[in-house]
């Protein structure tokens, strides 16, 4: 996609095998994950560690997969150093993602204060204060990895499981190619017997 290449060296009938570090730990995005899940119904990745600031790009990587994963209605299988509860919950070097972090110091007589975005600030060009920007990315990212683990706590249900057989691309296509040799035959026999009539 857009000049890269995912090779994908483990495949077979639709499932695919990923290390993590292979398919979010480069510059990859969203069109990449999307080709992933159009191409492949059962996606297998390893060595998923826990999320923290030190790997943010890779945690916002990893989020975007699971949700295009999701909405393909991929089937996936992973191996993690944590259960999902504390995937996004951060490490010893602290939170995945830390609102504090995105708060702005400003100096004032040689003392350090915090400064309240959400009180001062001019407008941006999209309409919010300037100052809020980095804020609401960090309350984006928090929403977006709640989201991400729902998901995939949803991918495990029975239900999830069953539609994959039945909304996944992959079979959508089988299932249309399918119809179509049916089909074929049906009409060839429908335009001979006009032709004798």
């Amino acid at each position: 996609m857009f000049g890269r290449t995912l090779d994908v060296l483990e495949s077979c009938n639709g499932v695919a095998r990923f290390h993590f570090n292979y398919l979010c730990g480069r510059p990859v995005g969203a069109a990449d994950y999307i080709a992933v899940a159009k191409s492949y119904h059962t996606v297998f990745i390893s060595d998923i560690p826990v999320m923290s600031m030190r790997i943010g790009d890779k945690a916002r990587r990893f989020i975007t997969l699971i949700n295009e994963l999701y909405n393909h209605h991929c089937c996936l299988f992973c191996t993690a150093a944590s259960s999902m509860d504390d995937l996004f919950k951060g490490t010893d070097e602290g939170p995945l993602f830390d609102l504090e972090s995105f708060q702005f110091e400003t100096e004032t007589e040689d003392t350090k204060l915090r400064k309240d975005v959400f009180a001062v600030g001019s407008i941006s060009s999209v309409g919010a204060p300037a100052g809020i920007a980095p804020l609401l990315s960090g309350r984006e990212e928090m929403f977006a990895s709640r989201r991400a683990l729902s998901r995939l706590i949803e991918m495990q249900t029975p239900l999830y499981l069953e539609g994959v057989r039945v909304l996944h691309p992959y079979f959508q296509r089988q299932k249309g190619d399918l119809e179509t040799a049916h089909q074929s035959p049906a009409k060839l026999q429908a335009s001979s017997s006009q032709a004798s009539f």
